[in-house]
């Protein structure tokens, strides 16, 4: 298994280097999320270019891109205990280049995960992580941005701040985000940038570039598994995109439709991601638990997964207000889920 995951990153970091041909950034005006990113300027330095997959260490960190922008060479770095990623200048520390033998020869909830997730692959849908065992009562709030002609849903965001906000300031939650939605949705994005590390704590999950999909195929040949595809371009044309527009990639993958196949598990998990499932599709009638990842749509074409999640946080009023019912951050839960697991 290690010598496939090797030459299928080979593979990709060979055969998908990529120039950008996202359109400009939101407008300038949007602050940029303040996590801290060195002196990196998100959407404000010209094209990215170069871009390609990187596996190695700097430090404690472990280097899964770089790329080029803006005449300065540029670093997608992960913190394997706490899953939490973010870009830097390539400079200084040198990066040394680990093949997967000798990463995972070193345990971390991002290694953990990974395997965790490729061995729940087999099944079309749902692979990798659908439920998680986090230490308090809580679930994780996935929100999906698949393409749509439709705006944001904006009664999600809405409520999260008047049930939420009071309790658990800035509100957890994930978006997974196609770069096709990015595209086309300048203004949805521009409000949720203008909301991220001040009223809500957004983990950018990979959604795919082009989310395709075709009503007239079956889920066996739909979605990523459609002929023609290019699984690498799809995973990281998507980052190129966020990074344009000042989002940070997570180390996080959902295949759309929730549909995949045991080797594009592999592949994405060879480029270093883990994969996100759900066990609480709510507009399909799946009932959310403590320790569900729940998912909704919140580009406007789903409204039934929204309307059934405020009637949640309406039950839950009371628990949220003692904090005795959360939302948990998905990094915190899947970590929390391999130390629990590991020990």
């Amino acid at each position: 298994m290690r010598e496939l995951l090797s030459l299928l990153l080979a593979l990709a970091a060979v055969g998908c280097r990529t120039s950008s041909s996202a359109p400009s950034p939101v407008d300038a005006a949007v602050p940029p999320p303040p996590r801290p990113m060195a002196s990196y300027t998100p959407g404000r330095v010209g094209p990215i270019t170069d871009y390609h997959v990187q596996l190695g260490t700097r430090g404690h960190d472990v280097a899964l891109r770089a790329f080029e922008q803006g005449g300065a060479r540029w670093l997608l770095l992960l913190d394997p205990e706490r899953l939490v990623t973010r870009v830097e200048p390539d400079q200084g520390e040198p990066v040394l280049e680990r093949d997967w033998t000798a990463l995972e020869a070193t345990p971390s909830p991002w290694i953990e995960a990974r395997l965790a997730a490729e061995q729940h692959a087999a099944s079309l849908q749902d692979s990798g992580l659908t439920h998680l065992l986090p230490k308090q009562s809580g679930l994780v709030l996935t929100v999906d941005l698949c393409p749509s002609t439709r705006h944001f849903d904006l009664r999600l965001v809405q409520r999260l701040l008047e049930v939420v906000e009071p309790k658990e300031k800035p509100v957890p939650l994930a978006f997974a985000v196609s770069g096709v939605w990015l595209e086309e949705h300048p203004s949805d994005l521009a409000r949720l940038l203008a909301l991220d590390g001040r009223d809500l704590d957004i983990t950018w999950v990979n959604h795919s570039m082009h989310h395709r999909y075709d009503p007239n195929l079956p889920l066996q040949r739909n979605f990523l598994l459609e002929s023609g595809t290019n699984l690498a371009n799809e995973v990281l044309d998507a980052e190129v995109a966020m990074l344009t527009r000042g989002l940070t990639p997570s180390v996080f993958f959902r295949f759309p439709g929730l549909v995949s196949e045991p080797t594009l598990v592999t592949f994405v998990v060879a480029l270093g991601l883990i994969p996100v499932g759900s066990d609480a599709w709510l507009a399909k009638g799946q009932r959310a638990k403590n320790g569900s990842i729940v998912l909704v749509h919140g580009n406007g074409n789903e409204p039934k997964g929204v309307d059934d999640f405020l009637h949640l946080l309406d039950q839950e009023r009371r628990a949220i207000s003692t904090r005795q019912f959360l939302l948990l951050d998905l990094r915190e839960a899947v970590r929390e889920t391999e130390e629990e697991d590991g020990g």
